[in-house]
């Protein structure tokens, strides 16, 4: 995202709270030993990315900011990431044995969450966990700039994202609120 090119330093020097790293930590750890997973908007891959490498699974990162992504790239360089949009990347079918979003679906627009959240189906094995954050009621709104940069936010409601996912051959398994009020949705592939 353009936006995140333009705060990367001052973002790269406040991502650093634990937000997500508990859950990505649970999921990490019911997965196999060498587990693919692929992690949707990876940003500097820290904390989040950082679990996954501790626990032995083999990730594959995916930001459309090139600014973010050069700093993922400093602290993980035997990491693959690529540069793009999720809804659009060119990802193997079938190749994920799970997938995280945390903190990006809600800055696509609901069209573009749609293709995101169909694309992440796609390269996902059947079984596969998806653990992703999101609003839980349906709209658009702008949020608190960031570094002095406007953001604005979408969001299905729950039931929204339950059909969509189902539509994509994934079953919402449930959903709750993590330490910092933010919606985890917990899913599986089915199919």
């Amino acid at each position: 995202m353009h936006e995140y090119d333009l705060i990367a330093d001052w973002y790269a020097s406040h991502r650093t709270a634990h937000l997500g790293v508990p859950e990505v930590a649970a999921l990490a750890a019911s997965l196999p030993a060498g587990a693919s997973v692929l992690d949707v908007g990876c940003g500097t891959g820290l904390p989040l990315t950082r679990v996954l490498v501790e626990h032995g699974c083999v990730v594959m990162g995916v930001d459309s900011s090139r600014e973010l992504l050069a700093r993922f790239q400093a602290n993980f360089p035997h990491v693959p990431v690529r540069c793009a949009p999720i809804q659009s990347c060119d990802l193997q079918p079938r190749a994920f044995d799970a997938a995280i979003a945390w903190g990006v679906l809600f800055h696509l627009r609901h069209e573009a969450q749609a293709q995101a959240i169909a694309n992440i189906a796609r390269a996902l094995k059947p079984g596969a966990a998806f653990l992703f954050t999101a609003g839980d009621v349906h709209g658009s709104m702008d949020g608190t700039p960031m570094h002095g940069v406007p953001f604005r936010y979408h969001s299905y409601s729950i039931d929204g994202y339950r059909e969509l996912l189902r539509t994509h051959g994934l079953t919402l398994d449930a959903t709750y609120k993590d330490s910092g009020g933010n919606v985890c949705f917990q899913s599986r592939k089915t199919g």
